[in-house]
């Protein structure tokens, strides 16, 4: 994606700069007919004020940045997609952001998605909304203490459906309100004659019905990107008979992120993710240590502890570079289905370009290692950006 831009770029460069230097003959207005719509499509990619590869304007008028998806994720084989991502944000509040992603992707084991995810505010900005539609099939390696080997499983999602709205106080960095979580889905795995504990979560179809209530506080300047304040929250999502769930468990989540500026040129962020699953929950429902270079759903439990810090430095008013370390560990719980983890450490470093200055979102790419072993990650917006509000 940034290629093909600094390819607009610099062709809308070229066609400003280049030509002999001996007089050339006026266009007839047949060529400048035809040469002013070309210059106006690549001067959407440059921003005026630097001449830099720049996605504002496009943003600005209702476009949309096409996002190739290149998943490196181990857990499901890398993969690639395609999304278009529309991002608005009024100029007079760069915290109200309305995000629409519309996209697809298939991996290296057979996992394949699609849906649409949109977020943002109504009533004059006293209400925040989010909702997802999705569709497609998974399959992820569990670890449950009873086996030497990994567990391979496959759910296939007829629908997913998730929806949040948040009321605002007069204090607008304050909220609170109702979410809901359904699904259904049929999971199987080639397992002969399987414990009971996995029996009755696997070959099987199951819906899953819940509604939840969260409290939130958000103080970042920004919230694609954010370089200082605060996005805090805890929530609970409640599954039961009464909201069409086959079964009775619970979810809790609780995020803390922070982001402090410490010159002009350096700024610190870091992030504490609890997350919990109570009840007769699948063992696909249990949450999992959510770091840069840690594999996805690798260390599960029934409480899980993630934790990262982050150190940017801004070299100028386009690029950055950054370093992050990260801890979290997973308690199996009562269930026992899982062992516990002990201490999980990861950690690497990246870079950052401004992609679009008006709207302060960046976008780059992170190296990371951990457990086992490395892994890159294409961002868009902060890395820990689908855990914050």
């Amino acid at each position: 994606m940034l290629l093909l831009a600094g390819y607009f770029a610099g062709t809308s460069a070229a066609l400003a700069q280049d030509g002999p230097e001996a007089p050339q003959a006026a266009p007839t207005a047949d060529e400048a007919a035809s040469e002013k719509p070309i210059a106006k499509f690549f001067d959407r990619f440059v921003d005026e004020e630097d001449g830099k590869v720049d996605f504002s304007n496009v943003l600005a008028k209702g476009g949309f940045i096409p996002m190739p998806v290149i998943i490196t994720e181990p857990a499901v084989d890398g993969g690639f997609g395609v999304a278009a991502q529309f991002i608005t944000v009024p100029r007079d509040n760069p915290r109200r952001v309305t995000r629409r992603i519309l996209g697809g992707a298939l991996t290296g084991n057979g996992s394949y998605g699609y849906g649409y995810f949109q977020s943002g505010q109504a009533f004059d900005g006293r209400v925040s909304y989010k909702f997802g539609l999705a569709q497609g099939k998974i399959t992820l390696d569990a670890h449950p203490r009873f086996l030497q080997a990994p567990l391979e499983y496959t759910n296939k999602y007829k629908y997913g459906v998730l929806a949040s709205a948040l009321i605002h106080f007069a204090d607008d960095r304050f909220s609170v309100g109702p979410m809901i979580d359904f699904r259904r889905l049929e999971s199987s795995i080639e397992f002969q004659n399987p414990p009971i504990e996995l029996d009755r979560d696997f070959n099987r179809k199951l819906k899953t019905g819940a509604l939840g209530f969260g409290m939130h506080f958000d103080g970042r300047d920004n919230a694609v990107t954010p370089t200082r304040g605060m996005n805090v929250f805890v929530e609970g999502k409640f599954n039961a008979d009464a909201f069409g769930s086959d079964r009775t468990f619970q979810t809790y989540k609780a995020g803390f992120y922070s982001f402090h500026p410490l010159t002009s040129d350096w700024r610190l962020g870091y992030k504490l993710e609890v997350d919990a699953a109570r009840d007769n929950f699948p063992i696909y429902f249990a949450p999992a240590v959510n770091l840069r270079g840690v594999e996805m759903q690798r260390y599960q439990g029934s409480t899980v502890f993630s934790s990262e810090v982050e150190v940017t430095r801004q070299l100028n008013d386009r690029w950055a570079i950054l370093a992050f370390a990260g801890y979290g560990s997973a308690d199996a719980g009562d269930r026992r289905l899982f062992r516990d983890s002990g201490a999980i450490f990861a950690g690497g470093g990246g870079f950052r370009y401004r992609l679009a200055r008006k709207l302060g979102l960046d976008a780059g790419l992170d190296v990371a290692y951990g457990p086992g072993g490395g892994v890159f990650y294409i961002q868009f917006g902060h890395a820990w950006g689908t855990g914050m509000d």
